[in-house]
């Protein structure tokens, strides 16, 4: 998403998810890391069609939206073992399709974090949301929290007529931390350069 020296990034108070554990626990996201330029491509495509007042985050892919604090340090033991298994790896984003109220678009390539995300999905199992619970289906949303049908049809039409997709390479997982409705960078898990 973004680097350590850039601004952190902000998340509505009402957007923080509820985790199963205490209610005020500070909550993390973990994101999928991805070289610069593809991230740059993405976001810029999240800064043409999200609402420009409610844009608060870089174009993200998530694998996990609530992890508790109280997770943290097996948090950190887990993917810093299992991050460092994982060779860098090629991604494709490319088909958008209609969500409820806006527009995102698939991610090809995610094989490797979908075998990850099912298994931390059992390691951690007792300290999950249900939403975190579902299936890893790996997604950039460019467009959310719109009513209007035709704005939303507008995006879907330009994307499927002008977005050729983007090629990019992913390098590791991002640790982020609310903070009183702010994202904060936390850390980062770096998958191998080399192949294992």
């Amino acid at each position: 998403m973004t680097s350590t020296s850039q601004r952190p990034t902000s998340a509505r108070r009402q957007d923080r998810p509820s985790v199963p554990s205490a209610p005020e626990e500070d909550v993390y996201v973990l994101t999928l890391k991805t070289e610069p330029a593809h991230q740059k491509r993405m976001s810029e495509l999240r800064t043409r069609y999200f609402p420009p007042h409610l844009l608060k985050v870089d174009a993200h892919i998530t694998l996990f939206h609530a992890l508790p604090d109280s997770l943290k340090s097996v948090v950190i033991s887990d993917l810093s073992s299992l991050c460092a298994k994982i060779s860098t790896f090629d991604i494709r984003a490319a088909k958008p399709f209609r969500m409820g109220r806006g527009v995102g678009v698939h991610v090809s390539g995610l094989a490797p974090v979908e075998k990850l995300c099912a298994e931390l999905q059992t390691r951690w199992d007792g300290h999950l949301t249900p939403q975190d619970r579902n299936k890893f289906r790996g997604h950039y949303t460019l467009m959310n929290k719109v009513d209007d049908r035709e704005v939303i049809d507008k995006c879907l039409a330009e994307l499927e007529s002008d977005f050729t997709g983007c090629e990019g390479l992913a390098t590791g997982l991002d640790l982020w931390r609310y903070d009183r409705g702010w994202w904060r960078y936390e850390r980062d898990f770096e998958f191998s350069s080399l192949s294992v």
